[in-house]
């Protein structure tokens, strides 16, 4: 049962059904009658595993947002709500893991396969990610997300 109340003891997804129902119509895609709330849990997993700035606002809450220490083209967000990209990106991804696996186990990328009593499998190089691309998602959610692929270069001049 989808519970989008960040106040409830039971909150775990930041969109609601009726939420995902109106971002699909504005949109004109359609979804099926039944089945949504799965959906929307799929979209909540990959959320909740995405590295965020700023911090939880309440230790003990259990998603990761509400968060305090945010900001969005240089205006603060408040601690206290749920941002609407947030809960855009949910309903984008929920549609999203219609066709795809958000958060799939990855292989390489099979180049050859042959069958001579033994098995034969060739795999190419660096074609396994680890995670599916989203292009979409870091623009989305720009103010909130840690963008940074993990690799920074600090560098200073010294005269």
């Amino acid at each position: 049962m989808i519970d989008p109340d960040k106040n409830s003891p039971t909150f775990n997804s930041y969109a609601s059904v009726d939420d995902l129902k109106k971002y699909a119509e504005d949109r004109n895609i359609t979804l099926a009658d039944g089945g949504l709330e799965p959906l929307l849990i799929m979209a909540m997993d990959y959320l909740e595993s995405q590295k965020w700035l700023g911090k939880r606002t309440d230790v003990s809450q259990p998603l990761s947002f509400p968060r305090s220490g945010l900001s969005r083209d240089g205006v603060s967000i408040p601690s206290d709500q749920i941002p609407k990209q947030l809960i855009q990106s949910q309903c984008r991804l929920a549609i999203e893991s219609v066709e795809n696996e958000l958060q799939p186990t990855l292989g390489a990328e099979i180049t050859s396969e042959r069958i001579e009593g033994a098995l034969t499998v060739q795999y190419a190089e660096g074609t396994n990610t680890g995670a599916p691309n989203f292009s979409w998602l870091k623009g989305l959610l720009s103010g909130l997300i840690d963008a940074s692929d993990g690799f920074a270069i600090n560098t200073f001049a010294m005269r």
